[in-house]
């Protein structure tokens, strides 16, 4: 798949531990979408797919807490471990330095990810049709997406980047409004660009699923429709 030079979200530079990392983490999960399609879901074991992948149930606790989290994903379904670079980056304010594009680049870096992987989101789908209630477990988690991205978009504003070695840096005080599931309060403006962010993401995978061929256009679209919602910061 390809994108325009101004929308093409490469990915910011990955070690060859976090690769190493990431792919057994895809591998535990394909594994087991893999058996739950064979076997079905509740017959499927935390020793099952530790026996297809050949680790042992300390290394698959490493990755996921139960079978449903390898199945579904982590709570925050809408990132995969491939995004955590460009999150990061994100957060610590890049790659261009103004939110809106920034902005644009992690969205767009979000779904190369999920394009990337047409098949095996394929086969995801498949089993969610088949076990109802996967994707009843699956709608539940979905109410978390937005509130990681105000997270994610609050640490930006502060200037308080998130690091996989450091712990999740305090808020500042503009920081006043607070979900009443959530412990960590954001302030309005987080909060807004969060949900245009969720709206983008829907919008984008609504429309790629009636599309075949290169989704750039797509994508390019619907931020050129997001630049014009929000002011662009001065430079």
């Amino acid at each position: 798949m390809s994108f325009s030079s101004e929308s093409d979200p490469s990915a910011p530079t990955e070690g060859l531990r976090e690769r190493k990392k990431r792919e057994r983490g895809q591998a535990l999960r394909r594994a087991a979408v893999d058996l739950a399609l064979e076997k079905g879901y509740h017959n499927v074991t935390v020793e099952d797919i530790c026996e297809r992948c050949g680790v042992s149930r300390r290394t698959f606790f490493n990755y996921y807490s139960s079978k449903e989290e390898a199945l579904l994903g982590r709570a925050d379904t809408v990132f995969d471990e491939e995004d955590q670079p460009a999150i990061e980056e994100f957060e610590a304010g890049g790659p261009h330095g103004n939110l809106i594009a920034d902005l644009e680049h992690l969205l767009g870096f979000i779904v190369a990810t999920r394009m990337s992987k047409r098949e095996e989101m394929h086969q995801y789908h498949l089993m969610l049709k088949q076990d109802p209630s996967l994707l009843q477990l699956q709608m539940a988690r979905m109410g978390n997406n937005e509130r990681l991205f105000r997270r994610i978009i609050q640490r930006r504003l502060d200037g308080t980047p998130r690091t996989a070695s450091a712990p999740v840096p305090p808020l500042s005080e503009t920081a006043v409004a607070c979900d009443a599931e959530d412990d960590e309060p954001v302030s309005l403006r987080a909060e807004a660009v969060a949900a245009l962010a969720m709206m983008a993401l829907k919008a984008t995978f609504t429309r790629l699923r009636r599309l075949e061929g290169d989704p750039g256009p797509v994508i390019e679209g619907l931020f050129t429709e997001l630049r014009t919602i929000f002011k662009e910061e001065s430079a």
